[in-house]
C-alpha cells in the first residue's frame, strides 16, 4: 500500500511539472532566468571581462571586428555616425540607462535579451540585437540533438564568434527552401544615449550547409531614408516561388514606414510606400507587465500566402494596428509599380481582430489555410482561418499569460509546427526583470492539434 501510494505522489508531482511546463494550446521547449552561452567549448555563466586574447581580437566588448567600425559605404552614401534622436519604439524609449562601468565588458548577462527564434533542422536560431553593453554573440543557435534534455541550455554563436564577427546587430532570421539562412544586421549598436551606426545596414545570407556566409547586401541610400531607418529593419520574409536563383525579400520598416524590396536575380533593391505601412494612434497604448505606454511602430510582420497562380498574397500589419492588411506579391516585385496610377488602391484592408490585439510576427500554414499571431496586446497565441472573414469573432485565442507569454516577440512555421518566443521586453526597459524567476520562453505547438475544435479548423 505504501509502495503504490508513493508511485502515485511521483506520478502526481510529475503530472504537474508537466502541466507547468504547458500554456494552453503550447508547450514549453527551453527557458530562461538569464542567457548564457557555450563558445569554443567555455561556459559563460556570468558576467566578465574579455580575456587578453579577446581584447586583442577584438578591442570592444561588442563580439565583431574593430575594423568594421571603419567600413563605409561602397558608395560613400551612408555616413557612419551616432544618433541621438532615435525614436525605435521596440527598442528605445526611456528605458533603463545602461550602467557605467559595463562599458568595455565582454558579457554583461542581464543585458542579453533574445528577440528571434527559428528552428531549422536540429537547429535552433536565436537572436540577440544589441541594445546594451556585453552581448557577445548576436546570432547563435542551440543544437535540439544534444541540449534538449536541458530547460535553459547555453546559446552558441552561429557560425562561431570569430565567423559571425562580421555581424553587428541582428533581430530575427527567416530560413528558405534552398538551404540558406536569411536576416538583416542592422549594422547599429543600440546603446541608450550611445547610439553607433558601425556599418551600413545590409541583408545577410548563410549557407546552412556549409555554414558559411553566401553574400551579404548593403541597402542602397535610397532604400534608407533617415539616419534612424536601420533600427525599424527587425524582420526579413522570403519568397521562392519563382525559384531559388530569383528569391525576392521582403524587409519592413517600422520606423519609417515603408517595405524594402530585394531581387536577388538582380542583386538590387527598391523601397515602397503606403498609408497601410503606418501605425494606428487608437492603438497606440499598450499595458504589458504592469507597464503602461505607448508605442509608433508600423509596418512589423509580413507573411506570404500561397496560391495556384502566379501571384501570391502578402499579408501584413503594424504592430501598432489590431488592422490586417494585403498586397499582391506581383506589386511587390515589380519596382515601378508605385509609379502606376492604381497603384494605392490595390491594397486591401482584409478586417481587424479585436480590441488590444497588437501582434508583433504572424505566419500563414498551407496546410490549414490559418494565419497564427503573437499578439503582445494581449500576452497571448492566436489564430485565424483566412477561408473566414477576418473579425473578431473569427480570432480565437489558443493561448494567454501575462508572465510566460509577456511580449511574444517571434513566431514562424515549420514542419506542421509553430514556434513562438516570449520575452518579457517591456519589463526589461521600463522596470526590471527578476533573475530569479523564469523571463524567455520558447514554445512549440502541433497546428493540428492546436486548432482541433476551434473557429481556425474550419469544421
Amino acid at each position: 500500500m505504501k509502495v503504490f501510494l508513493l508511485f502515485l505522489l511521483l506520478a502526481v508531482t510529475a503530472s504537474g511539472q508537466l502541466m507547468s511546463r504547458k500554456v494552453g494550446k503550447l508547450t514549453e521547449v527551453f527557458a530562461w532566468k538569464q542567457l548564457t552561452y557555450n563558445i569554443q567549448g567555455n561556459l559563460f555563466l556570468e558576467d566578465r571581462f574579455a580575456t587578453d586574447t579577446d581584447r586583442r581580437r577584438r578591442q570592444t566588448d561588442s563580439g565583431f571586428r574593430q575594423d568594421n567600425r571603419n567600413q563605409l559605404s561602397n558608395r560613400g552614401d551612408l555616413p557612419l555616425r551616432p544618433s541621438w534622436n532615435l525614436f525605435r519604439p521596440e527598442i528605445v524609449r526611456p528605458f533603463v540607462k545602461p550602467v557605467e562601468n559595463e562599458t568595455g565588458r565582454f558579457f554583461v548577462q542581464y543585458n542579453n535579451v533574445p528577440m528571434g527564434v527559428e528552428k531549422v533542422g536540429d537547429r535552433l536560431f536565436i537572436t540577440v540585437p544589441r541594445r546594451r553593453y556585453g552581448i557577445p554573440s548576436t546570432l547563435n543557435y542551440v543544437d535540439l540533438t544534444t541540449d534538449s534534455n536541458t530547460r535553459s541550455p547555453a546559446l552558441r554563436p552561429y557560425p562561431s564568434l570569430r565567423e559571425g564577427s562580421s555581424l553587428v546587430s541582428v533581430y530575427r532570421t527567416r530560413a528558405d527552401e534552398c538551404g540558406r539562412l536569411w536576416m538583416v544586421d542592422t549594422g547599429r549598436l543600440e546603446i541608450p544615449d550611445n547610439h553607433q551606426q558601425v556599418q551600413p545596414p545590409a541583408i545577410v545570407v548563410f549557407d546552412l550547409n556549409t555554414d558559411r556566409e553566401l553574400f551579404r547586401y548593403q541597402f542602397k541610400s535610397s532604400d534608407i531614408p533617415a539616419e534612424n531607418t536601420p533600427t525599424g529593419l527587425a524582420s526579413i520574409t522570403i519568397d521562392t516561388k519563382s525559384g531559388c536563383d530569383t528569391a525576392h525579400a521582403y524587409v519592413p520598416d517600422l520606423t519609417t514606414y515603408g517595405i524594402i524590396v530585394y531581387s536577388l536575380r538582380d542583386n538590387d533593391s527598391w523601397r515602397i510606400s503606403h498609408s497601410y505601412f503606418h501605425f494606428n494612434p487608437i492603438a497606440g497604448t499598450l499595458n504589458i507587465a504592469g507597464q503602461s505606454f505607448q508605442w509608433s511602430d508600423g509596418i512589423f510582420s509580413l507573411t506570404i500566402k500561397k496560391t495556384e497562380d502566379r501571384c501570391d498574397t502578402a499579408y501584413f500589419h503594424p504592430l501598432i494596428s489590431t488592422h490586417e492588411f494585403a498586397v499582391s506579391t506581383c506589386l511587390l516585385n515589380n519596382r515601378t509599380a508605385s509609379s502606376d496610377s492604381d497603384y494605392w488602391t490595390r491594397y486591401s484592408i482584409v478586417g481587424e481582430r479585436g480590441p488590444n490585439s497588437q501582434s508583433t510576427m504572424h505566419a500563414h500554414d498551407a496546410e490549414t489555410n490559418v494565419m497564427f499571431y503573437a499578439e503582445v496586446g494581449r500576452d497571448a497565441f492566436s489564430c485565424w482561418n483566412t477561408a473566414k472573414p477576418l473579425t473578431p469573432s473569427n480570432v480565437e485565442i489558443l493561448a494567454k499569460d501575462a508572465i510566460r507569454l509577456s511580449y511574444p516577440s517571434d513566431l514562424h512555421i515549420t514542419d506542421g509546427e509553430v514556434w513562438l518566443m516570449a520575452n518579457s521586453l517591456p519589463r526589461f526597459g521600463y522596470a526590471r526583470l527578476d533573475t530569479n524567476e523564469y523571463n524567455f520562453f520558447i514554445y512549440r505547438a502541433n497546428i493540428r492539434d492546436a486548432i482541433y475544435g476551434t473557429t481556425c479548423s474550419g469544421r
